[in-house]
């Protein structure tokens, strides 16, 4: 005889019944019996019982001649249980896996107890995570259950002799389940409960308790059924209607605040920070520009409407450029050295240019009238991060860390499970399933979580997961390759009614060569012009220190695999030519993690062996171990090596070379002169960020 006969009523749940099926197969307590009773099913809810009987001969299945409805079905059931504990699990609800023998152990401390019930989590109809738990007090009495029902039907676990002495009304209009609890409670002088999300509650928009109107009607039909008197009825309606109206506002606010996190509303709630923030730039600036400049003794002239929108447009679209090249706007995901130094450049440079506009106007002399705009810049330079505190604390609060699912093929997950892990803010990687669980579970998942990562599988596999997610407008995330890089970068041509892709393997054009080489000769011939003085004063410094010799040089690859030795300062011992010293002559470490040492590589610039942006310099035995496991690694010499570049920004000088690779290889298909100018911009925060030693990279 089994301990526990579990009672499922099944009307057309085809859809979801082998869900709640599988969380009792994966109950930690294996004594029990399953009754699914079909209530005359007009999908393949039948066959799909028949299905699961055959999969465990502790699921029994059942057919009513005639619909007879939920309640029925159950005292059906009841009839038919062998066992001397009575649980109920509707079709669409789950069960977590030590919900029957949680509430088994509860009657260890309250041996007395026949009737026990725990907390609810709520999914919606799709699967998707309600972030919200319906919490349970530890013991409920009659009188306390009238003014809210807390008793999850599909959460009891009750004796069976109290089911077959009250057994649940069969008539309409009425919630028969709490019926049923108000006329045990009348018995029994406590309902016991573990304060647990132990069941899994779907909230179906098609359920009656989605109605909110009628599930009120209903409830007081219940009290009348129950005999309540009218004052006390009236009295506990109220009671009633607080509660469920707290409690759906919950419900409310987290389905809210995930139909928020689609992508459309993200971005629209971003762009309205934004303007936000330019507002308040902007009018700090207008308040300068009333106060203190707009008089014909500084200005030169009187400035009237026009003159205004002009000038305070130009102030807004300046700081939206420069703001949009430091990345000022997108602060989220930054770290709070990133920001600073992101605003830091922005209003500085704002600020800067707008002063020296303003004195080419009014002809004044170097520092006339700069004052106001030394506070302009501190008033918007504060206001910047007060800005971004706020947008990161909202962003945090709307917007969680996405439930990812990572699907996954052969290849070990380690380091994509670390970045993740490290990112916890963005995501949260909630289940991890292989290639080999079958797309029946894969697919099951997928419905289940916000987002999907794909790790390495083949082709077809992919293709078919990034259809299915788009389709069921999933985020799916990839891992990029090589041949993704390339797809990016090719061109769409029409064939008569075809579309071809154009790949293209030529590097640079003509033209963007002149550019970027006359752009490199000028940049070199400035920063070695003006910064003479800390190249004598750096070389000074080592010689009178250590007494070697000022510079140390590496061979290594650049444009077509051709050799050249990269200059350097000297920042180690003579000798110690290691890419991670331990040793380091006096002050080498500070050169090293200032970037101090490699200024001499502009004279590498100008000779054309390097470029000021590009893919980072390999040396030639490093490079050559590289290509062994990368035969691609050739490819990103195809422009000259660079002082800074793509993978140097993003990946912070800790990537792997796999990722380095790629990221040198977009740099290379999607190269502009704007994308150079970018990474100069981002290279002046990485330079200013705290240095981070390279840790061990996978090959």
């Amino acid at each position: 005889m089994p301990t526990i006969s579990i009672i499922t009523p099944a009307y057309n749940c085809e859809k979801y019944l082998e869900e709640a099926v599988d969380s009792v197969l994966a109950q930690t307590i294996t004594d029990w019996e399953m009754l699914i009773i079909d209530d005359c099913s007009v999908d393949n809810t039948y066959s799909c019982m028949q299905k699961l009987a055959q999969r465990d001969s502790r699921i029994r299945i059942f057919r009513n001649t005639q619909n007879a409805g939920a309640a029925a079905t159950r005292n059906y059931g009841i009839r038919q249980a062998k066992g001397r504990w009575i649980a109920f699990l509707d079709s669409d609800d789950l069960w977590r896996k030590d919900k029957l023998h949680k509430q088994i152990a509860l009657l260890d401390k309250y041996p007395e107890a026949s009737f026990l019930f725990t907390g609810s989590a709520f999914i919606e109809d799709d699967g998707m995570t309600i972030a919200h738990t319906l919490h349970v007090p530890e013991k409920v009495s009659r009188r306390k259950l009238l003014s809210q029902n807390v008793i999850s039907c599909s959460s009891v676990l009750i004796k069976r002799e109290l089911m077959l002495k009250h057994p649940m009304p069969e008539e309409d209009g009425i919630h028969e389940d709490f019926a049923t609890w108000l006329s045990v409670l009348t018995e029994v002088p406590l309902a016991y409960s573990v304060d647990e999300p132990l069941l899994i509650y779907r909230r179906a928009l098609a359920s009656k308790s989605g109605e909110k109107g009628k599930s009120a009607r209903m409830n007081w039909q219940t009290y009348i059924h129950a005999g309540i008197p009218l004052r006390k009825r009236i009295f506990c309606m109220a009671g009633y209607t607080f509660h469920g109206l707290y409690k759906y506002q919950q419900l409310w606010w987290r389905s809210y605040r995930l139909m928020m996190r689609k992508e459309r509303f993200k971005k629209l709630f971003l762009m309205v920070m934004t303007v936000i923030l330019l507002f308040l730039w902007t009018a700090a600036f207008s308040y300068a520009w009333f106060h203190y400049y707009n008089f014909r003794r500084v200005i030169g002239r009187r400035y009237f409407f026009w003159g205004y929108v002009t000038l305070l447009a130009l102030y807004a679209a300046l700081n939206l450029l420069i703001g949009k090249v430091f990345s000022a706007f997108r602060v989220i995901h930054q770290q709070w050295i990133e920001i600073v130094l992101s605003h830091g450049y922005t209003v500085i440079l704002a600020n800067a240019a707008t002063y020296l506009e303003l004195a080419l106007i009014g002809r004044w002399k170097f520092m006339m009238y700069i004052t106001p705009m030394l506070a302009v810049t501190a008033v918007n330079f504060l206001t910047g991060l007060i800005w971004s505190a706020l947008l990161r604390w909202l962003y945090a609060n709307i917007y969680p860390a996405h439930e990812v699912l990572l699907i996954y093929g052969k290849q070990n997950t380690a380091a994509l499970e670390r970045e993740l892990n490290s990112q916890r803010e963005r995501y949260h990687l909630k289940t991890k399933l292989p290639l080999n669980a079958g797309k029946e579970k894969i697919i099951r998942e997928i419905n289940r979580h916000e987002s999907v990562m794909l790790g390495d599988m083949s082709p077809a596999d992919r293709e078919f997961y990034i259809q299915y997610c788009y389709e069921h407008k999933k985020r799916c995330y990839c891992q990029t390759t090589l041949s993704d890089i390339l797809l990016m970068s090719s061109e769409k041509l029409s064939l008569s009614d075809m579309t071809l892709q154009l790949f293209r393997n030529c590097g640079l054009t003509v033209e963007q060569r002149i550019v970027k080489r006359l752009f490199d000769i000028c940049l070199s011939l400035l920063v070695m012009t003006a910064f003479s003085w800390l190249y004598l004063l750096i070389a000074l410094f080592i010689k009178l220190t250590d007494g070697g010799p000022v510079l140390t040089w590496q061979e290594c690859l650049t444009r077509n695999g051709k050799h050249f030795r990269q200059y350097k300062f000297r920042t180690t011992p003579v000798g110690n030519i290691e890419l991670n010293p331990t040793e380091w002559i006096r002050g080498g470490y500070f050169l090293m993690i200032s970037h101090l040492d490699e200024l001499p590589q502009f004279f590498n610039v100008l000779r054309g062996e390097m470029s000021v942006v590009g893919p980072y310099p390999e040396r030639v035995l490093t490079a050559e171990k590289y290509e062994k496991n990368h035969p691609e690694f050739s490819y990103r010499l195809s422009v000259k090596a660079g002082l800074t570049g793509y993978a140097k920004v993003h990946g912070k000088y800790s990537s792997s070379k796999k990722n380095q690779l790629k990221m040198d290889f977009y740099y290379i298909q999607n190269y502009s002169f704007a994308l150079d100018l970018s990474i100069m911009a981002a290279t002046l925060k990485v330079l200013l960020e705290p240095h981070r030693q390279s840790r061990k990279k996978e090959s």
